[in-house]
C-alpha cells in the first residue's frame, strides 16, 4: 500500500451531525480564487460524484441518485474560492469520508479539504444544553 503525505494531510476534519440534520462540510481555497470545477466525492464509491459543479452549474448527470435534490454549494460563494457542500436531511448512510476537489482557470484539479461525516442519532438522556 502507497501512502502519499501532502499538506492537504492537514485539512482532515470531522463533521458531526444527527439524522434529519442539515450540514455544511467545508471546502475553501486558501487562495480564494474563483473556482472553475468543483467536485465532490466519497471516498468508498468509485467515480460517481455527491455533486459536481461545472461550467457556472451543477451537473446531476453524474451525481449518486441518493445525494439528488439533498446537495448544494454556497453559490454566492464561488467567486471566493469556497465550493463548501450544504447537505440536507442526513441519514445515518451518509456517514463516510467525503473529498473535495476543485480546478481554478488552468490550474489542475487539487484536493482541497478531506471531512469524515458521522451520522449518528444523540444517545438517550443527552441534551442540547449543558
Amino acid at each position: 500500500m502507497l501512502c502519499v503525505s501532502s499538506p492537504v494531510d492537514q485539512n482532515i476534519s470531522t463533521v458531526k451531525a444527527e439524522p434529519g440534520d442539515n450540514v455544511i462540510l467545508p471546502c475553501k481555497d486558501p487562495d480564494q480564487e474563483e473556482v472553475t470545477v468543483a467536485e465532490w466525492s466519497r471516498t468508498d464509491l468509485g467515480t460517481e460524484f455527491v455533486l459536481l459543479y461545472k461550467d457556472g452549474q451543477i451537473n446531476p448527470a453524474d451525481q449518486l441518485p441518493s445525494y439528488r435534490n439533498r446537495v448544494d454549494l454556497l453559490l454566492y460563494q464561488i467567486k471566493k474560492g469556497d465550493v463548501s457542500l450544504l447537505l440536507k436531511d442526513t441519514t445515518t448512510d451518509d456517514s463516510e469520508t467525503y473529498e473535495c476537489r476543485v480546478t481554478k482557470g488552468n490550474v489542475v484539479e487539487e484536493l482541497i479539504s478531506t471531512i469524515s461525516l458521522v451520522v449518528a442519532p444523540r444517545p438517550p438522556g443527552e441534551s442540547l444544553s449543558l
